[in-house]
């Protein structure tokens, strides 16, 4: 973990960034999560299913404002995970952070609708966050049929996909409510999935929305079903310790990518995959 470590001591508040990638290791079925490190704790408060309405719709600016400073710097942030300096790029993508609140669901939307504005790429987002999702709203879809209905009810794949108003950008949403999260997320099944979407739909990219790291189970279990991890900090707020943490609990060699965003809805400061981009939600 020493690189991964080092730049985010540097990205600590009032240190340079920095930029890391590793090569990265085919996706293994779920096992155990790592256990809980003592430290700062995290409070979950759930948003609750109507978090995101039409006026944060502004905040995609991937989809409102393409040509603004801030959607550019997310196309950077693409075009880094799109031609990696060493290997081949991820297809399936999971964006983390260590606490709630951090920008990690805004990235997540607003890196899709950037993919799915490019010349080739096709693009599907996951809901992984399935106590309190958002991506349906902020992607304009229904909540369901979703991901806890394929894992828990058994509905074809293709009834749980859904369109959005963007042309190439298609979502899989959380579903049904679950009590049941880490326990329906660690299986096969799940792991199947993924690798279902993987052989069906060939030509797209895959993007897990997930939970925050150190308030739940569920990125630990899912970071080992994909083969990239973008990790989301806030800068300025989030405790140092807390993020390191976070990090920890993720397999280094499939981090490839670590966003510094700033707060209050503007498309800010961030680091990823070998460059600097900014990024904010």
């Amino acid at each position: 973990m020493g690189k991964m470590t080092d730049l985010m001591k540097r990205s600590a508040p009032g240190a340079p960034g920095g930029a890391a990638t590793e090569a990265r290791q085919p996706p293994a079925t779920p096992q155990a999560p790592p256990p809980r490190r003592s430290g700062p704790e995290v409070r979950y408060e759930p948003l609750g299913d109507d978090y995101y309405d039409e006026q944060d719709q502004e905040r995609l600016v991937s989809l409102y404002a393409p040509g603004s400073p801030e959607a550019k710097r997310i196309d950077i942030l693409r075009s880094q995970l799109l031609f990696p300096f060493h290997g081949e790029p991820p297809r399936t993508i999971m964006i983390a952070s260590a606490a709630p609140r951090e920008g990690r669901s805004l990235l997540t939307a607003n890196l899709a609708v950037s993919f799915a504005r490019g010349m080739q790429q096709f693009v599907m987002v996951l809901d992984c966050h399935l106590t309190d999702p958002v991506m349906h709203n902020l992607l304009q879809v229904p909540r369901q049929p979703g991901l806890t209905d394929f894992l828990e009810q058994d509905l074809p794949v293709p009834d749980i996909i859904h369109r959005t108003p963007v042309d190439k950008l298609t979502v899989i949403p959380a579903g049904s409510p679950s009590q049941r999260s880490a326990e329906i997320l660690a299986t096969d099944k799940m792991a199947g999935l993924l690798t279902e979407l993987r052989a069906r739909y060939k030509d797209r990219y895959i993007i897990l929305d997930t939970p925050p790291v150190q308030a739940f189970d569920d990125p630990a279990v899912l970071a080992r079903m994909v083969e990239g991890i973008v990790y989301v900090v806030l800068c300025g707020e989030t405790d140092r310790e807390l993020a390191l943490r976070g990090l920890r609990a993720l397999p280094e060699e499939k981090i490839v990518g670590v966003v510094m965003n700033d707060m209050l809805g503007a498309v800010s400061d961030a680091t990823a995959v070998g460059g600097s981009t900014e990024m904010e939600a």
